[in-house]
């Protein structure tokens, strides 16, 4: 008697689970063919669209329409710790060499093309004036510091390093436009 009811409640359990089995399979049927017509009634209504040589066919998607793909997702944080960096430049001893000096110049590159992303995430109007006029300013503070030594003293005189200087600007208005070419180009 108990065997019985054992594989009679084991049955039932296998058909309830077949049953859920075919729903789910046939809620993700339904799910794909929704997909499918609805990819269909996009391009049925694109073609028709081109054969009357609409505007809206030819017409580019709109600056301030979301992106699909999203340029610069960490850029907010990778601007602030190119900033940190170069930061630690204006107050730690320069390596005068030219490596060194393209390597220290390198941050401003990297700074134009993060804030450009960043700002450019967010909607700001003109970010290159922004980030040449950030670049100039962390620049001169660099040079200052390096020339007069505010923030070690006397005890501690910094050499200047005029190729990294010289570069500061160029490379972050640089950067600037390469990131600006990042987030136009982006789908």
């Amino acid at each position: 008697m108990m065997n019985r009811q054992l594989r009679r409640a084991e049955k039932q359990k296998e058909q309830r689970a077949e049953r859920e089995k075919a729903k789910a399979q046939a809620e993700k049927r339904a799910r794909r063919e929704a997909r499918k017509a609805a990819v269909k009634k996009r391009r049925e209504a694109l073609r028709n669209a081109k054969k009357e040589g609409s505007q809206e066919a030819k017409k580019a998607p709109e600056p301030g329409a979301p992106k699909r793909t999203n340029p610069g997702r960490f850029s907010g944080g990778l601007t602030a710790a190119t900033v940190f960096f170069i930061s630690l430049q204006a107050v730690a001893p320069p390596d005068v060499s030219l490596a060194g000096q393209l390597v220290s110049a390198s941050f401003y590159l990297l700074f134009g093309y993060f804030s450009v992303l960043w700002m450019m995430r967010r909607g700001a109007e003109q970010p290159l004036v922004v980030v040449v006029a950030a670049s100039a300013l962390m620049a001169l503070v660099t040079l200052a510091n390096q020339r007069y030594g505010f923030i070690l003293g006397d005890e501690f005189p910094l050499q200047v390093a005029p190729l990294m200087l010289a570069l500061a600007v160029p490379f972050a208005i640089l950067g600037g436009y390469l990131g600006r070419l990042v987030w136009n180009r982006s789908p």
